[in-house]
Order: C-alpha cells, then sequence, then structure tokens
C-alpha cells in the first residue's frame, strides 16, 4: 500500500534524495509536474550540472517515489 503525500512533501523528499546523488548538489529547484492521472519531477539547476548525472538521478528518484508514494492533489 503507498502513503498518501501532498505535492509539496513530496517535492521536497524527491529534492533531498537527488541532491544525494553525485552532482545533485547543482540542482536548486524541483517541483512535480502533474500530468492527467500521472506526474513527473521536474529539476532546475546551476551552471556547471552534468545533465546526464541529474537526468538520472530524477529518474531513478522518480521511480522509487512512484512506488511509494501516492500524490495526493486534493491536499
Amino acid at each position: 500500500m503507498k502513503t498518501p503525500i501532498s505535492v509539496r512533501d513530496l517535492e521536497s523528499i524527491a529534492l533531498r534524495e537527488i541532491r544525494c546523488f553525485p552532482g545533485g548538489e547543482y540542482v536548486c529547484y524541483l517541483e512535480v509536474d502533474l500530468l492527467d492521472a500521472d506526474w513527473r519531477l521536474r529539476a532546475t539547476v546551476r551552471d556547471g550540472a552534468d545533465l546526464d548525472r541529474i537526468q538520472y538521478a530524477v529518474r531513478v528518484t522518480t521511480s522509487k517515489l512512484k512506488h511509494r508514494y501516492q500524490l495526493r492533489t486534493d491536499w
């Protein structure tokens, strides 16, 4: 069973997780992009970031969090 979570809390957790990856310190902002019945993470990075590493971190984190949490958009 997945844990219900608000968008704001999910963004906070995701940002902490992504910053644990090598190069993740370049992520300065993260938001949940809501799609119809799904969501994805969108990262904003500072100059000097390795975009391949950031994209990998975002993909892995998204997958991990989707298995753990159910997004609640009504909070």
